[in-house]
């Protein structure tokens, strides 16, 4: 199998959207960040539309978005944290794709998402109660799903250059493997 494509998933603040570019870069491909995506097609931040519109109307927007990336070729998506949860978005990454797992303990993933410059009102999902405690659970249940890629990588002390040389090892692996070529 050729993969022309590689999802990096896993749960917020794992560093999907900080690993995608330098991948990219490496693989003279083209980055993809699906909350972008959907927020210059929606007008409106992410978090704007959880509060007008609820989590199903993002959620629909996002495969939405999924199914059109997954036609494309030589890309490295950087999907939203629950673009996981339809078993369709999930189909559609492994169809051409290359499937990676950031993953964070939650203690890091809280560090890094309730830091100073971060603002829990971003993560409507963290809104309200122990963001701590959210991210936990969250996580938790969308484990089994992440635990699905090809690939998961600890990003717990790792910088966006470490994770992608290990995502680009694995990577070529796997492709050499397959007998295919980047």
């Amino acid at each position: 199998m050729r993969f022309e494509q590689i999802w990096l998933t896993g749960f917020m603040g794992t560093g999907k959207s900080r690993t995608a570019r330098p991948l990219a870069a490496a693989l003279d491909w083209r980055a993809v960040d699906l909350d972008e995506m959907i927020e210059q097609e929606a007008g409106k931040p992410v978090a704007e539309i959880f509060r007008h519109s609820g989590e199903a109307a993002f959620r629909a927007m996002e495969s939405q978005a999924i199914a059109r990336v997954a036609e494309l070729s030589r890309v490295v998506v950087a999907t939203g944290g629950g673009s996981v949860l339809a078993e369709a978005n999930r189909e559609a990454m492994r169809r051409r794709g290359f499937v990676v797992c950031l993953d964070a303990t939650p203690e890091v993933i809280a560090q890094r998402i309730l830091n100073p410059g971060a603002h829990v009102s971003e993560r409507p999902l963290l809104a309200g109660g122990d963001p701590l405690a959210r991210i936990r659970e969250l996580k938790a249940a969308r484990q089994p799903l992440y635990g699905q890629a090809d690939l998961v990588v600890a990003t717990d002390v790792l910088t966006p250059d470490q994770c992608t040389h290990q995502i680009l090892t694995a990577f070529h692996d796997r492709s050499t493997l397959a007998g295919s070529t980047t």
